[in-house]
């Protein structure tokens, strides 16, 4: 039926773009925890797994058509009740907004934010294929998906508030709804829903405020990197980022105690790199020790300009002062500037936006700018007092990343405590005086962090205690391929389940890694049996969504942020499903489709892990383009391997099939997310993937053998 082939190229549209939508929500409720994508792909892959599944299984009175139409208006009404969900869930759960979610809080409000819309979506691939044959259904949504994605990504994002966009896909959809039934005469309700458009930034505002209990939302601006909101709380404005706190103003304390260590323990710091914390108070604080050159890096020049509106501070008529918008890696990567103080001042390195900048590969990078004299300065909130042997390790993780570049690491408590890395060595004995002498000469006339600032905080007792807990913990390095910080933060701050899951991954995290090759042992039951075609389909479904997770971890290492990317990298990863399913379509080569040619796929998709692992250790020049094939590769050989396994399945089992295939994407991005990267890292995950796709593959070929 042409009709039919529209609008289901726009249900890819609002596919992609209630996916992309739901991961920058998430991504903003959840922390800035770019992992959670993983969760919610897991989540939205169930449901739409579990809805495919019972809607093949259903029987309706209905015509095929009129249960189109009306799964398409379901889906609007349900897209918007899954982000105002999210938005209300901090009040549902009665949850602090800013600070990190327990890792079951997360899954239990993926599951419910996402059910009704994901169970839709799942229907409706089913029911299209009742009007036209599964392949093109295939094939038009991923279109319709790269096209969705493109357009929210580079258009709709830049100029439209989320209700804004959502508002557009809804009267999208209920024009089809109502073109697919010959029901001309109610397209008046989808013209009368534009008129919610002259109210739509109040409206975005009052559920944004939604999401920040107990706090007076007084800004509100998103760009490219992510979405930057400002709460008043008496006469102090809180800045956040992604729903990460940032800094606020007037904040003197912070200020003081985030710069002057550093500052004060290097004999003339001449030059200065401050990077985040700018837009506070923290370069005014700098300035007092008279540099002759000060750097400060941000990557959004949206928060400068919202900074110096609700602070009433300008960096204009500061001398000395230079403010340079862009990524701080890449900046210290690329510059040929030397700096006798480098001040990281940072939220903790709770995702691959932040923890790039805690890891061996940049503190090389770092030192190579430093002076011979220079120290880098880098600050991590743990407790003061007592500090377990969890807490111990993650701070003896960050000293021994930092070890790895700068022959002495110097650890001093306070309300954060601050690492300062240099190639010379202050004696610990010596600190206090060092800073109460330079305090002095400087004359800075600090009003806390101040000589009895110094005697209450740097006692010995307190330094020894610190040096001796982060020696005598267990720390493994943090890089930009293993991230373990990702590990810390979910046991630490996230918690798990229960003490028991929490007890299970730090065994995890200590065993041999080999250990997880005994997963792929159940797959040997599997030879010799039709059912290895079934779990082709898993495990194709499950590669094809991990690598995404790890191309899109990879492609924040690389580029800096992902934010604004999310709905591109959707696309390019739904063009390649499209393009795989026309590929298969057109190609003669599959018109006699065989397990061997599945085998083969299998055998590639080892190969296309390999190529992903060269790329991630290699560095290669243009990483952020060559991980964008990637990921359109991965969709384009999931394309491929769909309908050649319907057409070896049959065509009536096309639900079950597509249910299989959702399955396995879902347990391997919540693997992915949750397991893999933070425990193992991505270069042995990619090598788990290689072996799995190895095996089935064997077993493909062993079953065509028969």
């Amino acid at each position: 039926m042409k009709g039919i082939k529209w609008p289901v190229f726009f249900s890819g549209i609002a596919a992609v773009t209630a996916q992309t939508l739901m991961i920058r929500e998430g991504i903003v409720l959840f922390g800035g925890y770019e992992l959670i994508s993983g969760i919610l792909l897991c989540f939205w892959l169930v449901w739409a797994g579990m809805g495919s599944f019972v809607f093949s299984k259903l029987k309706s009175r209905l015509s095929n058509k009129t249960t189109y139409s009306i799964l398409l208006i379901m889906l609007s009404i349900f897209m918007v009740f899954s982000i105002t969900f999210i938005r209300f869930a901090l009040e549902i759960f009665s949850l602090p907004f800013g600070e990190v979610i327990s890792l079951d809080k997360i899954i239990l409000i993926s599951l419910v934010s996402l059910a009704p819309t994901c169970l839709v979506f799942g229907a409706l691939f089913p029911a299209a294929s009742r009007l036209i044959e599964p392949e093109k259904v295939y094939f038009y949504e991923g279109i319709g998906s790269f096209c969705g994605g493109i357009a929210v990504s580079f258009i709709l994002i830049q100029i439209l508030p989320t209700y804004g966009i959502l508002l557009l896909v809804v009267c999208l959809l209920f024009t089809c709804a109502f073109i697919i039934t010959d029901k001309k005469k109610l397209l008046i309700i989808p013209v009368a829903l534009l008129l919610i458009f002259f109210k739509i930034n109040d409206i975005e505002k009052f559920f944004r405020s939604a999401q920040m209990p107990g706090q007076e939302l007084v800004g509100l601006r998103e760009s490219k990197y992510g979405m930057i909101a400002v709460t008043r709380t008496g006469a102090q404005v809180n800045f956040y980022v992604n729903g990460v706190y940032d800094f606020s103003y007037p904040d003197l304390y912070s200020s003081e105690e985030a710069v002057h260590y550093p500052l004060l323990l290097h004999g003339k710091p001449e030059s200065v790199l401050l990077v985040g914390g700018g837009v506070g108070s923290c370069i005014k604080q700098i300035l007092k020790h008279h540099p002759r050159q000060l750097t400060y890096i941000e990557l959004d020049p949206l928060l400068i300009h919202m900074g110096e509106f609700y602070t009433g501070e300008s960096f204009d008529d500061l001398e000395n002062v230079s403010v340079v918008f862009g990524d701080a890696r890449f900046y210290i990567k690329k510059t040929k500037k030397k700096y006798d103080v480098v001040i990281i001042n940072l939220p903790d390195p709770v995702n691959a936006q932040v923890n790039r900048l805690y890891t061996t590969d940049f503190f090389a990078e770092a030192k190579r700018i430093l002076n011979k004299q220079g120290i880098l300065s880098i600050r991590i909130n743990a407790p003061p007092d007592i500090i377990s042997p969890l807490f111990g390790q993650f701070l003896s993780t960050i000293a021994k990343s930092l070890n790895t570049s700068f022959e002495h690491t110097l650890v001093l408590p306070a309300a954060k405590t601050t690492f300062l890395a240099s190639n010379y060595e202050i004696a610990l004995a010596n600190v206090v005086n060092i800073l109460k002498e330079r305090s002095a000469e400087r004359n800075l006339a600090l009003q806390y962090v101040n000589e009895y600032y110094f005697d209450y905080n740097l006692t010995a007792e307190k330094m020894n205690y610190l040096e001796e807990r982060v020696e005598a913990s267990c720390g493994v390095l943090n890089t930009d391929l293993k991230p373990v910080c990702y590990y810390f933060t979910m046991i630490l701050w996230g918690g798990v389940l229960s003490e028991n899951v929490r007890a299970m991954f730090i065994k995890w995290f200590n065993i041999n890694p080999l250990f997880f090759l005994l997963l792929f042992f159940p797959a040997l039951l599997f030879f010799r049996r039709r059912s290895i075609i079934y779990l082709s389909v898993f495990t194709i479904g499950a590669s094809e969504i991990s690598a995404e997770v790890i191309l899109i971890i990879l492609f924040q290492i690389y580029y800096g942020y992902v934010y604004g990317w999310i709905g591109a990298i959707i696309a390019f990863y739904m063009l390649g499903l499209a393009l795989g399913t026309l590929f298969y379509m057109r190609s003669m080569f599959f018109r006699r489709s065989t397990t061997k040619i599945l085998s083969n796929v299998e055998f590639i998709m080892a190969f296309y892990f390999v190529v992903i692992l060269l790329v991630s250790i290699l560095k290669i020049p243009g990483t952020t383009l060559l991980i964008s094939f990637l990921i359109f590769f991965g969709g384009f050989m999931g394309g491929l391997h769909f309908p050649l396994s319907i057409a070896l399945l049959k065509r009536r089992n096309a639900g079950s099939v597509y249910s299989v295939d959702l399955l396995g994407s879902s347990l391997g991005a919540l693997i992915t997310a949750v397991v893999f990267i933070p425990i193992l890292g991505i270069v042995f995950t990619l090598f788990l993937f290689f072996v799995f796709n190895v095996v089935v593959g064997i077993g493909l070929r062993i079953f065509s053998s028969k």
